[in-house]
C-alpha cells in the first residue's frame, strides 16, 4: 500500500554558487504564472535567479564563484560583507531530480520528486506535506525563491478545487516572505474557467511577457 502519510522532509535553504552575472527581475512577495507548454522557461528563469547576483547588487568588485558556500572560503569576496542576501531555491518537479540539477546546473538547491514512488519523493496526493515544506523553506531562507511543476499531476490526483486552495495559501505565504513563486503551466492542459481562477491572482508570464524579461535582465560585465 502507499504511504502517503509519511514524514515530511526537511527542507534546508542553501545558496548556489555564483555562476552567472544575469538574472531576470522578478519582484519579491510575488507569484508568476509561467504559461508555456513545456516547463523550461520557468526552470530556466529559477535558475538564473538561484545562481547570480543578489538583484540589488552594489559590489562592483563582486566575481564569479565555484566555491558551494561562504563559511570555509578564504578568498577575499566583497560579497562576505553584503547585507543583501541572495536568491535560494526549492524546486519540486514530476520530472527526475538527478535531470534537473544535470540541465540546469544546479548543486545545493533542494529538488524533490512529486511522484508515488520511490523514498525521497513527494506523494502528489498529500498536499499538505508540499505547503508544510514550501512554508517552512519560506520561514527559514531571507530570499526565497520556490518554482512547482507539476500543476496539471497535481490536479488530476486531488481535483482542481484542493490544488486552488493549496496556491491560495502558497502566494499567500508568499507575500508574507517576501518571496518569489514561479508555476509553470500548460494552458492547454487546464479548462478555461480553472485557468482563470489560477491567473486572477498571479502574474502572468506567456511567450510574450517572456521575451521583455529576457531583455531586461541584470548584466554586467567583467573583464
Amino acid at each position: 500500500m502507499l504511504d502517503i502519510f509519511k514524514r515530511r522532509p526537511k527542507v534546508i535553504p542553501a545558496t548556489e554558487p555564483v555562476t552567472n552575472f544575469e538574472g531576470y527581475k522578478l519582484k519579491r512577495g510575488s507569484s508568476y504564472l509561467v504559461k508555456q507548454p513545456k516547463p523550461e522557461s520557468g526552470f530556466e528563469i529559477f535558475a538564473s535567479m538561484v545562481k547570480g547576483i543578489c538583484a540589488e547588487c552594489i559590489q562592483t568588485e563582486a566575481f564569479p564563484c565555484e566555491s558551494i558556500g561562504c563559511r570555509e572560503c578564504t578568498l577575499p569576496c566583497p560579497c562576505k560583507h553584503c547585507t543583501q542576501a541572495r536568491a535560494q531555491g526549492l524546486c519540486f518537479t514530476v520530472s527526475s531530480p538527478e535531470e534537473i540539477r544535470d540541465k540546469y546546473l544546479l548543486q545545493t538547491t533542494p529538488i524533490f520528486w512529486i511522484s508515488k514512488h520511490g523514498n525521497e519523493s513527494i506523494n502528489p496526493a498529500n498536499l499538505e506535506i508540499m505547503a508544510g515544506m514550501i512554508n517552512e523553506f519560506l520561514e527559514k531562507s531571507k530570499n526565497p525563491v520556490v518554482l512547482l511543476d507539476g500543476l496539471e499531476y497535481l490536479i488530476i490526483t486531488n481535483g482542481f478545487i484542493p490544488v486552488l486552495k493549496f496556491l491560495y495559501d502558497v502566494r499567500e505565504w508568499v507575500i508574507l516572505q517576501r518571496a518569489v513563486f514561479i508555476l509553470p503551466v500548460s494552458p492547454a492542459a487546464l479548462e478555461e474557467k480553472e485557468l482563470a481562477l489560477i491567473e486572477r491572482d498571479m502574474e502572468q508570464l506567456d511567450a510574450l511577457t517572456l521575451k521583455p524579461l529576457l531583455n531586461d535582465k541584470i548584466v554586467r560585465k567583467y573583464t
